[in-house]
């Protein structure tokens, strides 16, 4: 069976990774420190010193949280890229739940869509595999 609708889901999932994880790290970090060094501003000195050290340590969690999803997603690219068809990859199966779950609990709605419906798919298309080999 041809594994071609899962490798555009995944590559779709990909693109989308990317884009979140870009976001993540070019957009989200810089709004943070810019938004959190204009709510310093008129504060003790002590305040400040904190804050700014707060500030930094969530904008280092914040980038750490986009690199691994820009990583997550080209890992994706490449199983997408190597998935055999008429060939049931069991590694490949367990990242893509892995993955989808990972989107759930990170709340992007849109990557674990598209994860889940890959790896429903890729299920059903095992079954098939199984069932044509028997």
């Amino acid at each position: 069976m041809s594994r071609g609708l899962e490798r555009k889901l995944l590559i779709a999932g990909s693109i989308w990774n990317i884009i979140t994880g870009l976001i993540t790290i070019f957009g989200y970090s810089t709004w943070f420190k810019n938004t959190g060094a204009k709510e310093l501003e008129g504060t003790s000195v002590d305040t400040k010193v904190v804050g700014t050290v707060l500030i930094d340590e969530v904008s280092g969690v914040i980038l750490t949280f986009g690199l691994f999803i820009f990583v997550g997603a080209i890992v994706n690219f490449l199983i997408a890229r190597n998935l055999k068809d008429n060939e049931i990859q069991k590694k490949a199966l367990l990242w893509i739940a892995f993955w989808g779950l990972l989107q759930l609990f990170v709340m992007d709605i849109v990557g674990f869509v598209l994860f889940l419906v890959a790896y429903v798919i890729y299920t059903a298309k095992n079954k098939a595999i199984k069932l044509s080999q028997a």
